[in-house]
């Protein structure tokens, strides 16, 4: 992966020179970038307790603001909060109970303050929004005495409220400034805060979500249009080497088989295995269907359930009965010895019978161990284990801690102690942690990413997910699940759950709930309108088994089968596949029937292990603890604005895509500028091993160093890697080994030269630290000439150092460099372009071969509630390069071979992904 030529780095530093006369002459370029001091309320504190929209008054926080988010059918209707959670405080709280948190202002000047908040009909919800600086007031004013929304407004007849931004003027000055929310005494309805903005821009007046168009964002829009327009990112000079045609990494393999696909079963098919006429695979199916699922299929082959890939899921409270001996279950295993099989843990345990032993207890564990690894584990949907630790000890541990890390021991240490008494219980005999923690599969949705390699490190075989419809960028969290598993030698699987928001899609009759009916309309409404939908639900199958997924577990499992009926059609229907039947038999299709192969990530960001970052949670603070529990250590602040920056850069649009309405498709699927080629890695103790497959480590937020990593990260440069670090990044004994220079004194600029194109980049206001020159190769600088991105020769490698701290503006924003950054850094590590708007990912074949896959994830527009009609102008032309030529090639969905034309850049094909679908091409060179 890593081979570089000295010929090839001496061609990379040969322009040293010619950078430095260029910078003399810096071009004009853009005007400057507008100020935005961007602040999501749930940032705010003190938050107490809880304050949700669906709450009656007395059951709220009173005396403090609370939290108010995720929110439920209310927020998610209206596109959703600006990211995952807001803030409340009730009607009847007095004046000054204030929350506030410290920002920077990045130049003196005129500003307007905008702030969303829950405008409520009919009523008042007054507060106000001081800005403090240099112990005066420098602006404060209310909001909430007047509407801001229409009282005939839909939301607002339906909700009896409705989001909207209303603004104010204010003059400010550079530097230091404190914002705070107050409540201004008793008032007529809740005050509900979403998000604040301090913009110099007057063009941002926004609606919904939307977030002002950073600076960063600027040259990243211009590479993504020219790819869209073009037939893919335009051609750069590369600053890292890599083989884009190269073998597959042995520990990137993670799966040597096709995934599992496991579904709920219970006791009418441990009863029907019990017949000698039984259906003979897995089902579970609503109960008012049972019976004639049944008599429609016994004797008969069953559509998805009876795919050779299908296996069981039993709850845990049936695990004494089904797991004893002489079960039908037992002798099914023993009939079927390829199948596969997970046991639910969710709000349940073994259901013992009263005076079983631990004698008995032992003897239905034998009867799983005996099952070797067609046991896969213990699912654990939104939660570790689905076991209680002790709450008190682990408050006390993260109130005395001092750093991250020690937040991270603590964890391990509670809920270590957790499962292993847990499944000491539930097996009647001692078990070790790595006993415990081998069959576990949490499969977190909100704050997975803070806890992905810490579970793997503590010791699960398996790693899990519930992806959602509002959970941003799902291949931003695979780059995390994938990064762990290849990292520590695991598997991952999907928890599928069809979720957006607090609704999920269900074509069951009578199981959970109905949002039909106003008896449920406030929240957790399932039915088959609701949720995120049939085409996300294909995109989740296809992104996870891409990505190597083991095993897939859906969530409500009693839906692939469904009997549709009306008011007029009447009810003789027969039982039939359901919408997600039909796409579980696609997914079966093209990930279980067809090869997958390995997906190709040469790029990897490298953040400490216990970075405690997650883009949702349900805490704001670090790790999603209340950051009230230990403010110094759990407070969001630059490390984590640091880590979501250049996850933004690498996966643009994705920014723009949550300003929009939340819908499932839009912000779960992101049609990302560089495609879906990057992993995460983190600093575990002896787990450097795969640092070296990466052509390329981006450092991201901040990071010890030990002298074990640092060891490490100086041969992957010197073997021919590129490591990306910016100032105040990393610390600890290991950064010695990486020579870093020594940064110049500190100062302030807010654009960028770029020298490999002399472009100058408007960029949001940043300190910087000049990076000496000396032995290296000047990148970008200062628009009066200091150096701020500079590459230095490490071996067969380099080293590229940002001088600009955590790579962040005075806002905590990326800064504008990182665009075109990435778009050098990533030049020629693939052997595939695609040109259009589409998601792509790239797997390399085990014969050799390449599967390009697309996914088009525009024209389906998929709310909470409801379904929209495709709009089926948003077919997209796709233009894919291989670089070599194409012996034959196959589309996996339609069954068509695909023609390819060479070039003098190799080969090229052109095709259209119909809107809102899918196409997977399999090429073989030659």
């Amino acid at each position: 992966m890593l081979k570089t030529s000295c010929s090839v780095l001496l061609g990379l530093f040969a322009l040293s020179t010619a950078s430095s006369s260029a910078r003399a002459q810096a071009p004009a370029g853009a005007p400057a970038a507008p100020h935005h001091v961007w602040i999501e309320a749930e940032y705010l504190a003190p938050l107490n307790g809880a304050n949700f929209s669906f709450q009656q008054v007395e059951a709220t926080t009173k005396g403090s603001w609370a939290l108010a988010g995720p929110g439920v059918a209310a927020e998610w209707t209206q596109g959703g909060e600006s990211e995952f959670l807001s803030a409340a405080a009730r009607a009847d709280e007095p004046g000054e109970v204030v929350m506030g948190r410290d920002v920077e202002v990045p130049a003196a000047g005129k500003y307007t303050l905008w702030v969303r908040y829950a405008d409520y009909r009919k009523k008042a919800e007054s507060f106000g929004v001081r800005v403090v600086q240099g112990g005066a007031k420098a602006g404060d004013h209310r909001f909430g005495d007047k509407p801001i929304i229409d009282e005939l407004d839909p939301m607002s007849l339906l909700w009896d409220w409705s989001f909207g931004w209303d603004s104010r003027a204010v003059d400010l000055q550079k530097g230091p400034a404190r914002v705070e929310v107050y409540t201004t005494g008793p008032t007529e309805a809740r005050r509900h805060l979403d998000c604040l903005c301090l913009t110099t821009d007057p063009k941002y007046q926004p609606i919904g979500r939307e977030k002002p168009d950073f600076a960063a964002w600027a040259p990243l829009r211009a590479i993504r249009e020219a790819a869209v327009k073009g037939g893919g990112v335009p051609d750069v000079e590369p600053l890292a080497k890599g083989q884009p045609g190269g073998e597959i990494p042995a520990v990137w393999k993670i799966t040597d088989r096709p995934p599992t696909v496991v579904w709920n079963v219970a006791k009418p098919w441990f009863e029907e295995l019990k017949r000698p006429d039984r259906i003979d695979v897995p089902f579970g199916v609503d109960p008012p269907l049972t019976e004639e699922f049944i008599k429609a299929f016994r004797g008969k082959e069953v559509p998805v359930y009876g795919h050779a890939l299908s296996g069981a899921s039993w709850h845990i409270p049936v695990y004494p009965e089904v797991f004893a001996a002489g079960s039908p279950y037992l002798d099914y295993l023993s009939r079927h010895p390829d199948k596969r099989f997970v046991i639910l843990l969710n709000y349940g345990a073994p259901n013992w019978p009263p005076g079983t032993t631990d004698a008995q207890k032992q003897a239905v564990r034998q009867n799983v161990k005996a099952q070797g690894d067609r046991f896969l584990g213990y699912i654990a949907g939104e939660s570790i284990a689905h076991m209680s630790h002790d709450a008190a000890v682990l408050d006390a541990k993260i109130a005395a801690a001092k750093s991250r890390a020690d937040v991270l021991a603590a964890l391990r240490e509670v809920y270590t102690a957790m499962v292993v008494k847990g499944f000491t219980d539930y097996y009647g005999a001692p078990v070790t942690p790595e006993e415990a923690w081998r069959d576990v599969i949490s499969c977190l949705s909100a704050n997975m990413e803070s806890h992905a390699h810490a579970l793997c490190n503590w010791g699960v075989a398996r790693l899990g997910h519930e992806n959602t419809g509002n959970s941003p960028t799902l291949a931003r969290r695979l780059a995390f699940m994938r990064g762990a598993a290849r990292q520590f030698g695991k598997r991952i699987a999907d928890y599928q759950s069809a979720n957006l928001g607090d609704s999920a899609t269900m074509f069951s009759r009578e199981a959970y709930f109905y949002g039909a009916s106003s008896r449920n309309i406030l929240d957790n409404s399932y039915d088959a309108w609701a949720g995120a939908g049939t085409s996300w639900l294909l995109r989740d199958y296809l992104l996870f088994g891409l990505a190597g997924c083991d095993v897939f577990y859906n969530e409500q499992g009693v839906d692939i089968f469904w009997k549709p009926g009306g008011n007029a059609a009447g009810d003789a229907f027969p039982v039939q596949l359901s919408p997600k039947g039909k796409v579980a038999e696609t997914a079966l299709k093209l990930i279980g029937d067809k090869p997958r192969g390995t997906q190709w990530t040469p790029v990897a960001f490298l953040l400490d292990e216990a970075h405690g970052w997650s883009q949702e949670r349900f805490h704001p603070g670090s790790f999603q603890f209340d950051p009230v529990k230990n403010p110094a250590v759990l407070t969001p602040g630059r490390h984590e604005a640091g880590i979501r920056g250049w996850f933004d850069v690498a996966y643009f649009p994705a920014p723009e895509t949550q300003n929009e309405h939340a819908t499932a498709l839009r912000q779960t699927f992101v049609n990302g500028v560089f495609g879906d080629i990057f992993d995460v890695i983190v600093t575990t103790p002896g787990k450097t091993q795969t640092l070296g497959t990466y052509p390329v480590v981006i450092a991201s937020g901040e990071v010890p160093v030990s002298e074990e990593w640092g060891a490490a990260l100086r041969a992957h440069a010197e073997a021919g890697g590129t490591l990306v670090v910016a100032a105040d990044q990393l610390a600890g004994p290991g950064v010695a080994a990486l020579e870093l220079p020594a940064a110049g004194a500190e100062a302030e600029a807010d654009a960028f030269v770029w020298n490999p194109s002399g472009e100058r980049l408007a960029s949001n206001t940043y300190r910087y630290k000049a990076v000496p020159e000396a032995g290296g190769r000047v990148l970008a600088t200062t628009p009066d000439g200091k150096p701020v991105v500079v590459a230095f020769p490490r071996g067969q490698g380099q080293v590229i150092v940002v001088g600009v701290p955590l790579a962040l503006g005075l806002d905590e924003r990326p800064v504008s460099v990182l665009g075109p950054l990435m778009h050098h850094l990533t030049q020629g590590l693939t052997p595939v372009k695609v040109g259009g708007d589409v998601e792509w990912v790239l797997n390399k074949l085990d014969d050799g071969g390449w599967l390009v896959t697309l996914l088009n994830n525009r024209g389906v527009l998929k709310p909470q509630h409801g379904v929209n009609p495709t709009n089926h102008r948003e077919h997209q032309p796709v233009t894919i390069t291989f670089n070599g030529k194409v012996a034959k090639s196959q589309e996996y969905l339609t069954g068509a071979d695909v023609a390819w034309q060479a070039g003098e850049k190799g080969s090229t094909t052109q095709l259209t992904v119909p809107a809102g679908s899918i196409r997977m091409i399999a090429l073989q060179p030659g």
